[in-house]
């Protein structure tokens, strides 16, 4: 499998969560047929993700500032939805948010790629709205682990 060469836009991404989370955190462990992922319909939009260090800071009182790389963050930030209530997908991005528990994500792009992420809801909510728009709904998500990038075929 090779890595795409050429820009690609997300116009068509399906993404995709399950409750089931892998025997192994690896490309073998979320595509086994063991693991069922429903699709989310009519996303708008989802968080960035991908790893990213904080970086910690020393001032003492006399000489230069002394910095070194802190923990490692995959990423947390909001997935917006059209609120489609009985939708199979959201059904299951509800329910997540009420749990403590850990879920897989698919996230397919239109050449193949796909990506999968371990993580948590941690909010689910009507969005904001005026005259004229769509009823939403934001889901809080965090990224738990180094996500998983399986190159398109």
């Amino acid at each position: 499998m090779a890595a795409h060469t050429a820009p690609d836009s997300f116009t068509d991404t399906i993404y995709a969560i399950s409750a089931a989370l892998p025997a192994t955190y690896d490309a073998a462990g979320y595509g086994a047929t063991a693991m069922t992922y429903t699709t989310i319909g009519e996303v708008e939009s989802f968080t960035m993700y991908g790893s990213k260090s904080a970086i910690n800071k020393f001032a003492p009182v006399r000489g230069a500032v002394t910095k070194s790389k802190g923990a490692r963050d995959y990423g947390e930030g909001d997935m917006v939805v059209a609120d489609l209530p009985a939708d199979a997908g959201q059904i299951i991005v509800a329910a997540a948010e009420a749990s403590p528990n850990h879920y897989s994500m698919k996230i397919t792009y239109t050449d193949g790629e796909v990506h999968y992420l371990d993580v948590i809801v941690a909010g689910w909510q009507m969005a904001q709205s005026k005259e004229g728009d769509f009823k939403k709904r934001t889901a809080n998500i965090g990224i738990c682990r180094k996500p998983v990038i399986v190159a398109a075929p």
